[in-house]
């Protein structure tokens, strides 16, 4: 048995520090992007003109086989996204088969973390790391969807928040049964959790349910850019500061969580992009003159 760790000493140290310039810089750089639409702008100025290339180079065998060439756009884009955080997902996933991470990143972060607790800090985490309950993200995504459905009359934000909570659960549970990690020594932990450590619940859930309800009330409801930035900003931090929180708290491994927030994220995206691609169907559909 190793060393035990306790909740902290007293006190504003030097992990209490690193914490509060972290989230002074995220926000910092929040309000740059806030005042910098620009650079979004021209982003959107891209998929634009090439959105419009392609309708004019494959019209009529779009109008043939009745594609909707900006949705195709869309849709391949949502798609290279999920991919790229599938492939973080997976690269953890076969370091931690391999036993690579355990010696080298995860028990030493894990002490490290460890020894530098401040007492408040720990106080504050452990109230916090409970809004990546399952619970908890349950109620947030049925009063967000039930909001935004209610907003703008539709049944599809519900439709999209129920997929995207059932199905990241679904999906998780299946990586832990078969990974079947085990937790941190208790020596480590200041709370007690059972069942198996990768990925971490917590992380996933959190940055699924931040991810999806940011853009639905970005997408339906907020139409200043201020608001959008600030919304997204404050639900990613949420979400960082629970997924730390399981590894400050010693119950997980810092690829525990990094895995987690992959996989979350990925298929919040993944629910995203079907639900973009199910809008803009629907927006063509109603477009598109009757015959005759």
């Amino acid at each position: 048995m190793g060393q035990a760790y306790g909740p902290g000493s007293p006190g504003f140290g030097i992990l209490s520090a690193i914490m509060l310039a972290a989230l002074v810089l995220w926000w910092g750089l929040a309000v740059w992007v806030a005042r910098h639409r620009a650079v979004l702008d021209a982003v959107g100025r891209i998929r634009s003109w090439t959105t419009e290339r392609l309708d004019s180079a494959v019209t009529p065998l779009a109008r043939w086989l009745s594609v909707d060439v900006a949705a195709a756009v869309g849709l391949l884009s949502g798609m290279v996204v999920v991919a790229l955080l599938a492939a973080g997902f997976t690269e953890l996933l076969d370091d931690v088969l391999e036993g690579e991470l355990i010696t080298y990143v995860d028990q030493p972060v894990s002490q490290w973390l460890a020894a530098l607790r401040d007492l408040w800090l720990t106080e504050t985490l452990k109230m916090l790391t409970h809004l990546g309950d399952a619970a908890t993200l349950a109620v947030i995504v049925a009063v967000v969807s039930g909001w935004v459905g209610w907003r703008i009359r539709s049944w599809l934000p519900a439709v999209l928040g129920v997929s995207g909570l059932v199905g990241v659960g679904v999906v998780l549970v299946v990586a832990k049964y078969v990974v079947g990690r085990t937790r941190p020594p208790s020596w480590i932990a200041v709370i007690v959790e059972d069942g198996f450590s990768f990925p971490s619940g917590h992380a996933t859930g959190s940055f699924s349910v931040a991810v999806l309800v940011s853009w639905m009330i970005g997408r339906w409801v907020l139409r200043d850019w201020a608001a959008r930035v600030a919304l997204w900003a404050i639900a990613l931090a949420v979400a960082s500061l629970v997924a730390f929180s399981r590894i400050y708290l010693g119950v997980h491994y810092v690829s525990d969580v990094v895995a987690g927030a992959f996989l979350g994220a990925a298929w919040a995206v993944a629910v995203i992009v079907v639900g973009e691609w199910w809008e803009s169907r629907r927006r063509s559909a109603h477009a598109a003159p009757s015959p005759g």
